[in-house]
């Protein structure tokens, strides 16, 4: 585990708030050189604290649902874990990966265009690993709500315009320039339009301009690093709750109430066994117990069920359906 110190944290803070900034950028806010910035980044990459840099692309407007797959493993040794993870890693549908604790190994999200596209890679999935994958559940993701990581420099979340994915969005129709250029975003944020224009054979501002178009449509929806947690002092969590005498109020209220709480880094509305679920970040255990006691104190009358998962490491964030390119 890496200490941060001050500015790593204020550094963190500025890829949060847009990856896709240039060192000039970033050396202006943070007061000092466009030097320090390089330096300085290139020593959270090589302490593996930050894994890269991804864009969050509403999946939603592609005309996909991402479904939430619990998975609970057996027969399981090292080798076929990196087979699972590799299978995978090089899956194009898989947009998040992590290894967790609790009832489950792994949470995957699988992004498909609907039940039956989902059913079929499930189905391929549990084919290539039948005597691992022991049981699984299954959660519709309706909306994920981006708080942010604001716990790196601040006590208390200033108010901004908050990424959304999902809820009720018209699907636009891109073309396969558009496609090529989220495919690169979707895992190299920072890639400067230079590279892109020179990879896809179109010009660096024919590039920044498709990308601000994107971004005015609400496609991308902003730029985020790959923050490793094990490798700082801080852990992740999420909470699954199953709700009772829940009414549109009060879910307004629940996410007005976490999104006040600085180390809640995001919420995400679901379908199926649980109802929705809540992800944050502490350096404690204790910090997790106290904002979970809070959370179910406030809210006892309309939460039923509450399931605690520790998270461990995250192989992959890639907001972008793959298939989609390969149909094109």
């Amino acid at each position: 585990m890496s200490e941060l110190d001050k500015f790593d944290l204020k550094l963190l803070a500025e890829l949060e708030q847009d990856a896709r900034q240039t060192f000039s950028q970033m050396a202006k806010r943070l007061k000092t050189s466009q030097q320090v910035i390089s330096y300085r980044i290139k020593s959270l990459e090589n302490r593996n604290i930050v894994g890269g840099y991804y864009a969050i692309i509403n999946i939603t407007k592609l005309g996909y649902t991402s479904y939430r797959t619990m998975l609970r493993l057996s027969n399981i040794d090292e080798q076929k874990h990196r087979e699972i993870i590799a299978y995978l890693m090089k899956h194009p549908n898989v947009l998040w990966l992590v290894d967790c604790g609790g009832r489950w190994d792994l949470l995957v999200n699988f992004m498909a265009k609907n039940i039956i596209q989902y059913q079929s890679i499930l189905r391929e999935f549990r084919t290539a690993f039948p005597e691992q994958i022991q049981n699984y559940d299954v959660l519709t993701t309706v909306e994920i709500i981006y708080f942010g990581r604001d716990y790196f420099t601040k006590k208390e979340r200033e108010i901004k315009p908050l990424p959304r994915l999902g809820g009720e969005f018209e699907t636009v129709t891109l073309d396969r320039t558009n496609l090529q250029i989220l495919d690169l975003l979707s895992e190299h944020a920072r890639m400067p339009a230079t590279e892109i224009g020179q990879k896809i054979g179109i010009s660096p501002n024919t590039v920044m301009l498709r990308i601000k178009d994107m971004r005015k449509q609400g496609i991308i929806q902003g730029f985020k690093p790959l923050i490793r947690l094990e490798n700082t002092p801080y852990s992740g969590y999420k909470a699954l709750i199953k709700f009772q005498n829940i009414t549109e109020n009060k879910e307004k209220e629940i996410i007005n109430f976490l999104s006040s709480n600085v180390n809640v880094v995001g919420v995400i509305r679901l379908v199926g066994l649980w109802d929705f679920e809540i992800e944050f970040e502490v350096q404690t255990k204790e910090q997790m117990l106290k904002i979970t006691r809070i959370i179910r104190d406030q809210f006892k009358d309309i939460i039923k069920e509450f399931e605690i998962i520790p998270l461990y490491h995250e192989y992959k964030y890639n907001f972008f359906p793959r298939d989609l390119l390969m149909a094109h």
